[in-house]
């Protein structure tokens, strides 16, 4: 309990939602007085008021960007070492890599960096493509790239066949993030 209450209040939060979650109600019970209010300045607009918090999780949601788990452990400075990263592309195209062990939470500081209004309004103002990377056998990352094959090509004129084979769907992904999304 004293290392949380060092941390910032989320991490309150998400301690006693764990409770709740794993069977520990009584002992949330405890502690439900003491959750910190949430604060309503990260569901407002953005400073121009051009991304609400209703549209930036619209954009999430159709970018395949996963949610926030429920027990959600705030870690600032990776967080931020991550949305560094990506304002240092730019307007240049290129690639954030996060890597790591399994298991290590490199999707949701990943993700959460993407929760940034700003962010998204000034370098992806199209909105992101989330795509998770790891083992699979031929069968299922044909089946990964041709649903993101369909994602990347939803607003093209041209009704396009999902590609046959892996080949078939590395060149056309290259093609699209060539042509049509650099960012």
């Amino acid at each position: 309990i004293n290392i949380i209450l060092t941390k910032d209040n989320n991490s309150y939060r998400s301690f006693y939602n764990a409770l709740l979650h794993e069977g520990y109600r009584d002992l949330a019970a405890l502690l439900q007085d003491g959750i910190p209010a949430v604060s309503s300045g990260n569901r407002k607009s953005s400073m121009d008021g051009m991304t609400s918090y209703g549209q930036l999780k619209t954009i999430l949601c159709e970018g395949g960007v996963p949610q926030r788990p429920v027990v959600f452990v705030t870690r600032p400075k990776l967080v931020d070492a991550i949305k560094k990263k990506l304002y240092c592309l730019g307007n240049d195209p290129g690639w954030v890599t996060v890597y790591g062990m399994a298991g290590c939470g490199k999707t949701v500081l990943t993700a959460e960096a993407l929760r940034d209004p700003q962010l998204l309004e000034d370098y992806f103002p199209g909105g992101v493509h989330w795509i998770s990377v790891g083992k699979q056998d031929k069968a299922g990352l044909l089946i990964k790239l041709q649903n993101l094959c369909s994602r990347l090509e939803h607003d093209s004129t041209l009704s396009q066949r999902p590609p046959l084979n892996i080949e078939e769907a590395k060149d056309r992904l290259r093609l699209l993030m060539l042509r049509k999304y650099p960012r």
